[in-house]
């Protein structure tokens, strides 16, 4: 036997989502296939475990991270960045649930709630811009984990208040292409499966071509 079919009843319960206790309760009631070591530690079947999950619909927490729609939060006054995502639902192999807030003052209320993976703004609306939402999710780690978008009317080399936005946030000229959004929620998506790593003041920002 491979030593890889088989795992440690921690790691068993981790990706069961269940307690050490319930897991060892399992293997004793043989719901899981189990042997012990010399050492008297005991190791389940990964076949077993997949089996387990089948038949209690179940998924490994990875897996389910990766295969679930990726949530976007558009604030932006105008619906058309908004309605370019929703028409990108079909046919692009990407699944996403978009919500569109018309005021950064409402995202900033509502973002714990909808906890985005990408928070998208308009870097140019009335009271609280683009600007200060960004910097403000940023800086009080409102989305630790949350990738930022900003938008705007001028090629974002001009933008005078570049160094106001957060590191590595992505520069996008309206309108948004189609393909350029493709692509960047793909690579987030792609993400999900990497190690978790910090931004630093080093990384660079990301532009539309």
């Amino acid at each position: 036997m491979l030593q890889s079919e088989f795992c440690g009843t921690s790691l068993a319960a981790k990706k069961l989502g269940l307690s050490v206790g319930t897991v060892q309760a399992l293997v004793e009631k043989n719901e899981l296939k189990a042997w012990k070591t010399d050492g008297g530690h005991r190791r389940i079947s990964m076949q077993s475990i997949a089996e387990y999950q089948k038949r209690f619909g179940q998924f490994d927490s990875q897996l389910r991270d990766l295969y679930s729609p990726l949530k976007v939060l558009i604030v932006d006054e105008s619906s058309e960045t908004h309605d370019l995502i929703q028409s990108m639902r079909l046919g692009a192999g990407i699944l996403i649930e978009s919500v569109w807030i018309t005021s950064a003052f409402k995202a900033l209320i509502n973002l714990k709630t909808i906890q985005p993976d990408v928070l998208i703004a308009d870097l140019s609306m009335p009271n609280v811009d683009g600007y200060d939402l960004l910097r403000t999710v940023r800086a009080n780690h409102l989305a630790s984990v949350l990738a930022l978008v900003g938008l705007t009317m001028v090629d974002p080399s001009d933008l005078k208040q570049l160094d106001a936005l957060p590191v590595h946030t992505a520069l996008v000229k309206k309108p948004v292409h189609l393909q350029w959004l493709q692509g960047y929620f793909a690579s987030q998506i792609a993400l999900r499966s990497q190690p978790l790593r910090l931004v630093t003041e080093q990384e660079p920002r990301l532009s539309q071509e």
